[in-house]
């Protein structure tokens, strides 16, 4: 998936010359996909991590076939670790407010035009910049995604004055995936220095910038890995096959036994007939929130399944919980949110 040839010359390379987890060794030593496999194959034949029936993980070549055409073939990744993770800008002049959208896709792909695209499109519609991640996934694992969104939110404030957005009014919305990724950097990655996850990088002055989000917005997220098959994208095939550790890095990404008091406001949405996410997963986390006395939107719609972003029908076959055919209540949450930032940010 990429962003339109004329706005592809806007990226913003977050990263400095060294990017944490860049290795250069290549990604068919853990990938092993088929070009000539159909669509229906990979989420029938060899569905992998979206195959709900079992707690057993099988064959990956339909997820891997899935990363290669999206992110390789037709998008930024290449066929090394080499990625270089950036933000595309979709700026309003005299915007303060700066969202920096993370469209989700199982850590597997991102949907770019649903979750990244349609998101800047209203939101510049409303008067606010939003800035686009694309930020490193499969082969890569934790905790390389968290530190790409935690050097953007860096990189931005940084950058505050060019980009005429103020540093205190920062935020993130996150998306199924992207929501997981969006509400680990606010709950587990933070602000913690770089070096306690890539201790042989050298920090540079970006890096030195607080690295906490203003404000998190978080849509039908993966707020739990605990038992899920998105850790097998995020730790690996065999971390994932050994019953103590699929416990323990679930338990290590359980992001509501680590909301703090004083963490900055939320704003939740979900569909109670999302069949990928269960919406009370989120109902759970609002709850540590409330508990903690943190300042929550929480919004769970009766329809509207799962990955309904932006709210415009997607053009991809029809794949249960993924496409929902009724979007009329959860197109909702844009007005909410966008209403939601400006009396968080004046």
């Amino acid at each position: 998936m990429r962003f339109d040839k004329a706005k592809e010359a806007e990226k913003i390379r977050i990263w400095g010359e060294k990017i944490p987890g860049n290795t250069g060794e290549s990604k068919q030593d853990i990938m092993h996909w088929d070009d000539s496999m159909s669509f229906q194959d990979m989420f029938e034949k060899y569905p992998g991590v979206w195959d709900k029936s079992t707690d057993e993980i099988g064959d990956m070549r339909g997820n891997d076939t899935i990363t290669y055409r999206e992110e390789i073939k037709d998008g930024y990744a290449g066929e090394t670790y080499d990625d270089e993770p950036f933000l595309m800008p979709f700026l309003v002049p005299g915007s303060k407010i700066a969202v920096i959208s993370c469209p989700g896709g199982a850590y597997l792909s991102k949907s770019i035009a649903n979750e990244g695209v349609d998101i800047a499109e209203f939101l510049n519609a409303a008067g606010i910049s939003c800035f686009v991640l694309w930020y490193r996934s499969y082969p890569y694992k934790a905790p390389y995604m968290f530190l790409d969104l935690q050097r953007a939110i860096r990189y931005l404030r940084f950058h505050a004055a060019e980009y005429g957005i103020a540093p205190d009014k920062i935020a993130t919305v996150g998306f199924s995936a992207g929501g997981n990724l969006s509400v680990v950097q606010a709950t587990i990655t933070r602000n913690r220095a770089i070096t306690e996850f890539a201790p042989d990088y050298t920090p540079d002055e970006v890096d030195r910038v607080d690295g906490n989000t203003n404000a998190v917005g978080l849509v039908y997220p993966a707020v739990s890995v605990l038992g899920d098959k998105i850790q097998v994208v995020m730790n690996g095939k065999e971390n994932y096959n050994d019953l103590a550790v699929r416990k323990s890095f679930g338990e290590q990404y359980e992001t509501k036994n680590f909301v703090k008091e004083g963490d900055c406001p939320y704003f939740l949405c979900n569909a109670m007939d999302d069949e990928v996410i269960d919406a009370f997963l989120m109902v759970d986390f609002a709850r540590a929130l409330k508990e903690k006395g943190i300042s929550a939107e929480l919004h769970v719609f009766p329809y509207g399944g799962h990955g309904f972003g932006g709210c415009k029908p997607q053009p991809m076959p029809p794949i249960p919980g993924l496409n929902p055919p009724d979007l009329t209540a959860v197109s909702q949450w844009r007005e909410l949110f966008v209403t939601w930032l400006k009396k968080l940010f004046g």
